[in-house]
């Protein structure tokens, strides 16, 4: 018969092991039950579970005799003790990161480490992390940094260690070299928490920004998020959106090198000249966000005091002037206990370069630097015509017709329509729409004289289809400075005289580059004299593909190849020139007066019924524009044509084949 104790042991082992299983279906381990005597190696040593990374809530910090607690509310951190702030994102993100991430490296049981010597200098930082119904999450004492560094088997980058002492699920007192470092966060009793940003918004969801500086107000407006930024206010004007882009940019990364209690500084007194006031204000805000930058206290200073409207008890330290940002250099201390296992060699690190701090004199606040700088926005589809108008000169008509690939004609000296110079058009549409202001002078002129538009040198009228148009009028000060001002407004504009060589105000530069207009078809004969040369005599019918050559009146069309008097055909049907010279051109008429070769052609004429009526002459006279072995410039004209032209050296090259001779 078994004993009574025997059958009280087989009940109690019966409950253990009911309750192993019953632990067991509710996911609760023997070790959670019974505690683990430490952390081991390569583990997490706080490992908190996804579902409660959402409901942090709360960051209790103590160190260097200062207490801190920071609090997670409608989606912000806030350090609510000792200051009233708006706390740094990125400090909550690398408290939270460093507990969820840090790994066991070591671990060092009570009484084998001296833990005094591990403490920072300035002391201790204790950290505790809550979730929303106080549940502790984390708890636990960040001591100074470890000797030696470790691999990130992520990231295969070097990883500092600190020690590390949790206060909770800690039976056996350990102190763990644990991953990471965030002590930089700490410094300074704790000021890094707040944000050192003075403004945090939404890019996209901004209404208006309102800007009160020497200028006096200026404010950006848009109707919608996907509206284009105008200025309102002084004027209405067109913005540059790589100008307003900036300043937003600007604006979301400026940042204090100091955030301070007002009691701590003395604020630049209302007397002094020179304070600014940049305020934003979101869509559905019925509020500004108002950030005020005092006046520097010294001509010299490179910084300034400046406050947020929404952020009352902070004051910001910002830089007035650039400050470049500098690589850091720093070398980890050799291991000092002999005894122990040699850590890694240390490694040298070099910080990245930050990037350059924005500074308040950086930011681009006023109406010149914010306005669109383009001379004009021309939309060129709608564009219909263009009237050019010299002060001293024909008036220069461009037009086309509506549509898709319609080409533009000019107004010729006799009235007519003919097509315009493709080149030269391009060259003007060019430098109307992206030619930029160099400066905006003034928007208030009442006298023109000093810019030189009171007689203006040159106007250019745009009209686009539907008859809305405006005049651009452009002057010469007595400086030699171009100046340009829109009709009907009173802003100055000065301008890079490139603009003025960009637009052809003479008639004749109009003209379509090919300098006359026959068919190889109707062509029968070419006569050619080049200086030095016997004359040369062709004879050309088309129907046959024959050619017959002369040279001194002797026939040598045995000896003609005619692929080269095919190219020289074609050469001279499709000649061009690289610009229009104007009748009165002095270079040019100086040097035609003693050619160096000339053509004249036999060309078939029809009637109105297309029927043959004869044949006209046609004649081409060519001359260097210099004597110098290395010109490379010929000027040409065609018969009567008053007005001469250019031809370039491998042209008249060309023109002069050798229709006989082997090379």
């Amino acid at each position: 018969m078994r004993s009574l104790a025997f059958t009280f042991f087989l009940l109690l082992l019966t409950a253990a092991v009911v309750a192993t299983v019953a632990l067991g279906h509710k996911g609760i381990g023997l070790k959670q039950v019974f505690g683990t005597r430490y952390t081991p190696v390569g583990a997490n040593l706080f490992p908190i579970e996804k579902s409660e990374l959402e409901k942090i809530h709360r960051i209790e910090l103590s160190g260097n005799g200062v207490q801190a607690e920071c609090v997670f509310e409608n989606g912000l951190w806030r350090v609510t003790r000792p200051w009233q702030d708006r706390m740094d994102p990125r400090a909550a993100e690398a408290i939270l990161q460093f507990t969820i991430g840090t790994r066991v490296v070591d671990v060092i049981p009570e009484g084998k480490l001296d833990t005094s010597k591990i403490m920072l200098k300035e002391g201790t930082i204790g950290i505790h992390i809550e979730d929303k119904d106080g549940k502790s999450l984390a708890r636990y004492v960040l001591a100074r940094k470890t000797e030696w560094t470790v691999i990130d088997p992520e990231t295969e980058q070097p990883d500092a260690t600190v020690f590390l002492i949790p206060g909770e699920n800690n039976p056996g007192n350990y102190t763990y070299a644990a991953t990471g470092d965030i002590h930089p966060i700490f410094k300074d009793g704790l000021r890094h928490l707040r944000d050192h940003h003075p403004l945090l918004f939404n890019p996209l969801g901004l209404e208006t920004i309102r800007i009160d500086g020497s200028e006096g107000e200026l404010l950006l407006s848009r109707g919608d998020p996907k509206s284009p930024w105008r200025i309102t206010k002084p004027l209405e004007l067109r913005t540059n959106p790589e100008a307003v882009t900036k300043l937003i940019n600007d604006l979301t990364k400026l940042r204090a090198l100091r955030v301070a209690n007002p009691a701590e500084v003395t604020l630049p007194g209302e007397d002094l000249p020179g304070r600014r006031r940049i305020a934003l204000k979101h869509f559905g805000q019925g509020h500004e966000v108002i950030l005020e930058i005092y006046p520097p206290k010294l001509a010299e200073s490179d910084t300034v005091f400046a406050t947020v409207s929404d952020r009352p008890g902070a004051v910001f330290e910002l830089p007035l002037k650039a400050i470049a940002p500098a690589a850091l250099t720093t070398e980890l201390p050799p291991a000092s206990d002999p005894n122990k296992q040699p850590p890694p060699t240390p490694i040298k690190k070099e910080a990245p370069p930050a990037e350059a701090m924005v500074s308040v004199s950086a930011l681009p606040d006023t109406v010149n630097e914010l306005r669109n700088p383009m001379l004009t926005n021309l939309d060129l589809t709608s564009l219909q015509g263009i009237l050019i108008a010299p002060s001293t000169g024909t008036q220069i008509l461009l037009a086309r017709d509506p549509g898709k690939g319609a080409r533009w004609h000019y107004r010729t000296a006799t009235g007519r329509m003919e097509l315009a110079n493709d080149f030269t058009l391009a060259r003007l549409l060019r430098a109307a729409t992206t030619t930029k202001v160099l400066s905006f002078v003034t928007d208030a002129a009442v006298d023109l004289a000093p810019y030189g538009l009171d007689r203006p040198s040159l106007s250019i009228r745009f009209l686009s289809f539907g008859n809305e148009g405006f005049e651009l009028i452009f002057g010469r000060s007595t400086d030699g400075t171009w100046h340009a001002m829109r009709t009907g407004t009173s802003t100055v504009m000065r301008l890079d005289d490139q603009f003025i060589r960009d637009i052809s105000s003479n008639l004749w530069e109009w003209r379509q580059p090919g300098v006359w207009a026959f068919s190889e078809v109707d062509l029968t004969g070419i006569d050619r004299k080049v200086e030095g040369q016997p004359p040369l005599s062709l004879e050309y019918r088309w129907a046959e593909q024959l050619w017959k050559a002369k040279i001194n009146g002797i026939d040598r069309s045995a000896e003609l190849v005619t692929e080269r008097a095919n190219q020289l055909l074609k050469l001279l049907t499709n000649l061009q020139t690289e610009s229009w010279l104007s009748p009165d051109d002095l270079e040019a008429n100086r040097a035609l007066a003693r050619p160096v070769m000339t053509f004249e052609l036999a060309v078939k004429t029809v009637d109105e019924d297309g029927e043959f009526s004869g044949t006209k002459r046609m004649s081409l006279t060519l001359a260097p524009a210099s004597d110098s072995p290395d010109n490379r410039t010929f000027f040409a004209r065609i018969g009567s044509d008053p007005h001469p032209f250019k031809l370039g050296l491998d042209t008249v090259r060309r023109l002069a084949v050798d229709l006989f001779g082997d090379d």
